[in-house]
């Protein structure tokens, strides 16, 4: 017989350390966490880490006098997870960038000695990463595939797409949203005059 436990049991275990609640939240939690991970350009091997650290994050938290459950339990969990999965997301796209940004320029402005370039290209830089994250998630997956200059046939394959055509369709319809949203960012305007 499945045990089952309340929020608020749950959250005294937690805070007792009790390994039967511990045990629970892993088991019954980790699932949809999975599930979000793996249709959000990850992998089953990134879930374990990020739940650790959502239940750390999740024990700290109900530590707290003024820790108040709004919402369930797994919602408020799951809320968490979230938030670390695109926290993750966006270093790894930022990393990702740089890297092929550096290797890709022929004459590398970040190293250049004009301080007004080096702030323009870091405030390009900033805008791209902003207006990325601003995007539905299918953009910013297909456009990440895209940068990576995967093929356009893999791209199908791993978005479960019918073929070709239909990347290309979305690519050109996710690039142009991600131009308007630079292109309507306030700090776009500020910067380059047009």
């Amino acid at each position: 017989m499945k045990l089952f436990y309340s929020d608020e049991a749950l959250i005294d275990g937690l805070r007792k350390r009790k390994k039967s609640y511990i045990e629970y939240i892993y088991l019954e939690f980790t699932p949809l966490v999975a599930h979000h991970v793996c249709q959000n350009s990850g992998h089953t091997s990134d879930v374990d880490d990020l739940v650790q650290e959502a239940m750390l994050i999740l024990y700290q938290r109900s530590m707290s006098q003024t820790f108040k459950l709004e919402c369930s339990l797994k919602t408020y969990f799951f809320s968490i997870c979230k938030n670390l999965w695109l926290q993750q997301l966006a270093r790894k796209y930022r990393l990702l960038y740089q890297a092929d940004s550096e290797v890709n320029e022929p004459h590398s402005t970040y190293r250049s000695d004009n301080p007004d370039r080096l702030e323009e290209e870091a405030v390009k830089h900033r805008l791209l990463y902003k207006s990325m994250l601003a995007l539905p998630k299918d953009c910013q997956h297909l456009l990440e595939l895209y940068f990576l200059e995967i093929p356009y046939k893999e791209i199908a394959r791993m978005l479960k797409l019918k073929d070709e055509i239909i990347v290309k369709t979305r690519k050109y319809a996710c690039k142009n949203l991600l131009r308007k949203k630079i292109m309507n960012d306030p700090e776009f305007h500020q910067y380059f005059k047009l």
